[in-house]
């Protein structure tokens, strides 16, 4: 009986095995073709992570039975190898490298914790992200979600930003805000000139494009500002409804319409970012919140123009989202390596502040 127990079982962790590698052969294959524009397509490249995890798992389990089963799972994840580089890297940096390089930061300030400081009056956190947004060093800061009223003083973003970067645009999310005031969303300020901007907003959590032509010497390059539908991945919730199940429940479903939402919205805004790259006349380097894992859709589209920053330069896991679930990389780098050849990155994951972590890149214009 106890043979018939075990037989059984080898050969139903078999079948899950199978029935496992061809449900990540299908996610690859959608990751890889970025070409099914369906919000289901979105649902099974989040699920990646996931299935890289069962295969770990069936490598020790066979392993452990000293199984030749075990090259099953090592091949699938051979096959996935450059989907893993998008997951973990690791590159060193040269120190002794001394050309001068272009460094762009890119920082979604939570609307710079306005919400901890008016109505919950806790300004140590809002006045400390702040601080830190303007007091970090880069030639060019590309910014989503800043908020900026002159009617506060510690507020006033535009004109902090400005004392170290004179040249700025911001996209005018609401109509007649020709003034900088309020939930403004999505800029750019500079340390050198800006000849031309071109913005679009979409409604929907104040997203939107902002490029801004900016000259470098006697070179002009194109910034891209980007930020995407919302995930609506809000995890906390549903921790934080404890042993209501309903609640629970209610928020789960919520997540569920946000995520299915959020994947369609952001197919459509792609279309736009891909005419946007395409008909760029100088090189481009883009930055932003994309609200989407390095497996989905908008980040495969965007990766068939653009080579990505962390991957080229990043280290470890490069995690962006400062919020349940903490294994996010949403905030992205990508640069035209026919232009530009990337020298540092770096994921500030010790600044707390937002929402999100802030993310450094240093590049190098290709003479």
């Amino acid at each position: 009986m106890m043979e018939l127990i075990r037989l059984f079982l080898k050969r139903f962790l078999f079948f899950l095995n199978m029935m496992l590698a061809l449900y990540t052969l299908l996610v690859y294959q959608l990751s890889y073709s970025v070409s099914v524009k369906h919000w289901l397509g979105g649902f099974l490249m989040l699920s990646l992570p996931l299935a890289f995890a069962g295969n770990v798992f069936f490598i020790i389990l066979w392993a452990f039975r000293k199984s030749r089963r075990v090259f099953i799972s090592i091949g699938i994840l051979l096959i996935g190898f450059p989907l893993l580089l998008r997951t973990f890297t690791w590159h060193s940096t040269n120190e002794d490298d001394k050309r001068k390089a272009i460094s762009i930061l890119c920082y979604n300030l939570m609307w710079c914790d306005i919400e901890s400081y008016t109505m919950r009056s806790d300004s140590a956190n809002a006045i400390k992200l702040i601080n830190t947004a303007t007091g970090l060093d880069a030639d060019i800061k590309i910014v989503q979600e800043l908020f900026n009223v002159d009617y506060i003083p510690q507020f006033r973003m535009i004109q902090k930003f400005r004392r170290t970067h004179p040249y700025y645009t911001y996209v005018h999310s609401t109509p007649g805000n020709d003034k900088g005031q309020g939930s403004i969303g999505l800029a750019i300020f500079s340390k050198y000139p800006i000849i031309r901007k071109e913005e679009k907003h979409w409604s929907i959590n104040h997203n939107g494009l902002l490029s801004a032509d900016v000259v470098i010497g006697k070179d002009t390059i194109r910034v891209i500002n980007i930020q995407l539908r919302s995930m609506g991945v809000r995890v906390n919730r549903v921790l934080d409804a404890g042993d209501d199940k309903e609640k629970a429940k209610k928020e789960a479903k919520t997540i569920y319409h946000q995520l299915k939402e959020g994947f369609s919205d952001r197919i459509i805004q792609m279309i736009e970012l891909e005419l946007w790259i395409k008909n760029s006349p100088y090189p481009i380097i883009l930055a932003g919140d994309f609200n989407e894992v390095p497996y989905g859709y908008t980040y495969g589209r965007t990766l068939k123009y653009l080579k990505n920053s962390f991957e080229e330069k990043g280290k470890g896991f490069g995690f962006t989202y400062h919020r349940s679930p903490g294994f996010l990389r949403i905030d992205n780098q990508f640069f035209d390596d026919r232009y530009f050849e990337i020298k540092n990155f770096k994921t500030y994951s010790d600044i707390p502040y937002s929402d999100h972590y802030p993310i450094r890149g240093e590049y190098i214009l290709k003479k």
